[in-house]
């Protein structure tokens, strides 16, 4: 399915705060904590960093970027689950905050269930980089790279059950390459270990991966995703290549989202921060250039959406039998 499909109408209207609710005490009356559950430098990293000082101004309280890494994002999430609901802690997720727990048995905690969402903020493709240095010159190459070094040649990842390791861990399963898969605490530390040889390839994240394509230390062989990047039209799909991977579709989102119990006072405030801080003109070239397809929706939208992708990758995972390595 395309991904687009997946998602609202771009710029979904923000909530009018009925009469009842404005009429409440000030919300929020605190610094308000966006936790992100990778190491700096991934999608929900990136997205975080740069809403977080124009919500600051939307809401007069400060919204503070934490990071909280680990065990596939879900150290990170569950500290938002565990925080007070009041709305002053809530987790700025990709993907894998849903997809994470479906590879763990029994599953840590169940995301549809345990968070509301405030908005999707941006749909974002993923990309597969490897070396400037590296053998393959182009996918075709890549995939006789991978075929001539079975067991020989390793993907890094931003941690168990993530997208990162997913593309890796679908390819394999689809083409039958052998294929060692090293997780890290985020994208932005497996792409580092990259640069450094320590990892031969990663199934990164366009915003993450595009400084490093811009400067040349990286190459980007193949879009995860059904269509050509915007931002890389010389690069192909990976469905493109290879009948095999005609279905082959991996990308990720940042989302907003509080734990189930906060009320609609804050969510309703935090969306309409978050609709204004994606709107800033200034910056809007700046999402452009690292690749994010900005998408906004009602919180309404956003659980639907959510409730849809979870049922998705828990079919996709369980019957591609892909478990967490922890």
């Amino acid at each position: 399915m395309h991904r687009r499909s997946l998602l609202a109408a771009p710029f979904a209207a923000p909530l009018i705060l009925p009469a009842s609710a404005r009429a409440q005490a000030p919300w929020p009356d605190r610094p308000v904590t966006m936790v992100v559950p990778f190491a700096p430098g991934g999608t929900p990293d990136v997205a975080a960093r740069l809403v977080a000082p124009r919500m600051t101004e939307a809401l007069g309280h400060p919204v503070v970027v934490e990071n909280r890494a680990g065990g596939g994002s879900t150290i990170g999430t569950r500290s938002v689950l565990q925080a007070k609901p009041d709305g002053t802690t809530v987790l700025m997720g990709s993907i894998s905050f849903m997809m994470a727990p479906l590879t763990m048995d029994p599953p840590p905690f169940d995301s549809a269930a345990g968070f509301r969402v405030v908005s999707l903020m941006a749909s974002v493709p993923y990309i597969l980089v490897v070396r400037a240095d590296a053998p393959p010159r182009d996918l075709a190459g890549f995939h006789k790279w991978v075929a001539d070094k079975p067991g020989k040649l390793s993907y890094g990842s931003a941690g168990n059950g993530t997208p990162l390791h997913l593309g890796g861990a679908i390819y394999a399963l689809l083409t039958g390459a052998d294929l060692l898969h090293v997780a890290y605490r985020g994208s932005g530390p497996a792409l580092a270990d990259l640069l450094a040889g320590q990892v031969d390839m990663v199934f990164a994240d366009v915003p993450a991966a595009t400084p490093h394509i811009k400067a040349g230390t990286l190459r980007p062989l193949a879009s995860l995703v059904q269509h050509r990047i915007a931002a890389f039209p010389e690069v192909p799909t990976m469905a493109e290549s290879d009948p095999r991977l005609a279905e082959y579709d991996i990308y990720t989102w940042a989302m907003l989202a509080a734990p189930k119990a906060v009320p609609d006072l804050p969510v309703t405030r935090l969306h309409a921060a978050l609709a204004a801080a994606a709107r800033e003109p200034a910056l809007q070239p700046r999402f452009a250039d690292l690749g994010f397809d900005m998408v906004m929706n009602t919180p309404a939208e956003g659980d639907a959406l959510l409730a849809r992708e979870q049922a998705k990758w828990a079919s996709l995972i369980k019957r591609a039998g892909i478990k967490a390595d922890l």
